[in-house]
């Protein structure tokens, strides 16, 4: 079988479940069966099916796993959406449909990608702005103690979602080009070996760079994102483990500085520590998800029988739709979802070691990466493994901006491994 065809049949595969899913929602609100209840998906799956045509024609040898992934993680993701919210679910499938589009146009307009690698420091440039642009007083908005939102008139979202793309493009465009800069350490203490300081600067500035956002915006889990991906992909391109100890040294460090100087992060600690100390406020969200998680089980509640649904704040198909898919779907369903992440992963991983030129390859690192951190935080968050960073799981939690983007990143990741960057 050609790729493609491996493409089709795993999307065949997947529709069914994506089907059975929404019509046991639709039992379970008492509705009957039909177009009402079964159109969603099925609309999902057309889309993809469009995509997969596209891929056939554009991208003949990209690799075959990375759309039928997506279309199981978003899927699962707006069936929940729809049972959690339904008011939002016809939103959220329509940042989908843009969301394919816009993969779509990647993977058809963007065949050398490497030529962006010129425009590395506009890049930069753009993604800073757009980073940082909810500090702008009248149009950045502070929403659930983080300033992470963009309002323009009646219309907000996440600059931060699209400040990632410009943000890994560049890193791979500079690391890509300073590779061999960034593997040569000239001094030498005793039997170690350091590199120039001119070589550190860029760690140096991204760490600085993630401290303002926490202090500034409140946003601890963007910060840890932007970080670690940087630091993941400084790793990869240099080979150097040293990296890696100055990174999380660094990390631990301004962890201190940021507990001992700004309340927020004080808050979100003891809360984490124990939730417990405060029930009804801080704590209550994090309480809600152990028992929704604690009450699943092996097997779930089923679909629709969530007891923990109204009891979140703020609404469940954010931050912490991963406990209700716990409760619902049970360890088992849990594992599945967590499963597809970690598959997406490990093609990327593949797609990079079999890339064409650096640049290609750090792209897909940073990307699929980046994706893999948000939902290992997510999960981390929400079963009270660390303090609440306000990470939403990708493909899951309802919001337009990072669907669109989250789909724009998995274009270019296609793109790369049809061979062309």
């Amino acid at each position: 079988m050609t790729r493609r065809n491996i493409e089709l049949a795993l999307l065949c595969i997947a529709a069914p479940l994506a089907i059975l899913l929404f019509a046991m929602i639709a039992l379970n609100q008492g509705e009957e069966l039909g177009w009402a209840s079964i159109g969603v998906p099925v609309g999902i799956f057309a889309s993809f099916i469009v995509s997969h045509l596209a891929l056939r024609k554009f991208a003949p040898a990209a690799d075959p796993a990375i759309l039928p992934i997506c279309f199981a993680l978003s899927s699962i993701g707006i069936a929940f959406v729809t049972r959690l919210a339904p008011d939002l679910a016809v939103r959220q499938v329509a940042w989908l449909v843009l969301g394919i589009i816009f993969m779509i146009a990647v993977i058809i307009f963007m065949k050398n990608m490497d030529k962006t690698a010129n425009y590395k420091y506009t890049l930069m440039v753009i993604g800073l702005i757009l980073l940082l642009s909810p500090l702008l007083p009248g149009i950045g908005n502070e929403i659930y103690g983080s300033r992470i939102w963009l309002s323009i008139g009646s219309f907000s979202f996440q600059p931060g979602e699209i400040a990632k793309i410009f943000i890994v493009l560049f890193l791979a465009g500079y690391l890509a080009q300073n590779r061999e800069m960034l593997s040569v350490f000239t001094h030498k203490v005793g039997p170690f070996k350091f590199p120039d300081l001119s070589t550190l600067l860029p760690l140096l500035i991204m760490w600085l760079l993630s401290m303002a956002i926490v202090v500034f915006e409140k946003d601890l889990g963007s910060a840890l994102i932007v970080y670690f991906v940087f630091l993941t992909m400084l790793y990869v391109a240099s080979g150097k483990k040293f990296y890696l100890v100055v990174g999380l040294l660094t990390i631990a460090i301004g962890a201190v500085i940021l507990f001992f100087f700004f309340s927020h992060v004080q808050v979100r600690v003891d809360t984490w520590l124990d939730p417990f100390a405060d029930p009804l406020g801080d704590g209550h969200q994090t309480i809600q998800s152990l028992y929704a998680i604690g009450s699943g089980g092996a097997t779930g509640l089923g679909l629709g029988n969530s007891r923990q649904k109204h009891l979140f704040v703020p609404e469940p198909q954010n931050d912490f739709i991963f406990s209700i898919v716990c409760e619902e779907l049970g360890f088992v369903g849990a594992c599945a979802v967590v499963l597809l992440f970690v598959l997406l992963l490990w093609r990327g991983i593949t797609i990079a070691a079999h890339a064409p030129d650096r640049f290609g390859a750090l792209l897909v690192v940073g990307f699929t990466v980046q994706v893999a951190l948000q939902a290992v935080l997510n999960v981390a968050v929400v079963t009270n493994t660390i303090p609440n960073t306000g990470i939403s799981l990708p493909f899951f939690s309802s919001g337009g901006t990072s669907l669109m983007m989250l789909l724009g990143e998995m274009g270019i990741v296609l793109s790369v491994s049809r061979g062309e960057t």
